[in-house]
């Protein structure tokens, strides 16, 4: 069996974490459109806004609905601030 890389995953708002844990990918929006962040990604920081799916396997997804955020990837480490709609 292949070894295939994961991310480190983290997502939270000021209050709670939401998500803790490895993922295969992340899909999010951001003003230039929908974009995905796989293992080996280049460090990236961006604003988001409306949703994240984490990919936890590839055929298991969680999608958080969100107002908007920021992520910050680096080292197939990824670290997501959310705020949601009040």
């Amino acid at each position: 069996m292949p070894n295939i890389s994961t991310l480190s995953v983290v997502v939270r708002n000021k209050d709670r974490v939401l998500y803790s844990g490895n993922a295969y990918a992340i899909t999010s929006i951001n003003d230039k459109g929908i974009f995905d962040i796989l293992p080996q990604h280049e460090s990236f920081i961006s604003l988001i806004k409306e949703k994240v799916i984490i990919h936890k396997t590839q055929k298991d997804e969680e999608a958080i609905q969100i107002e908007s955020g920021i992520v910050k990837v680096y080292k197939d480490k990824v670290y997501i601030f959310v705020n949601f709609k009040s």
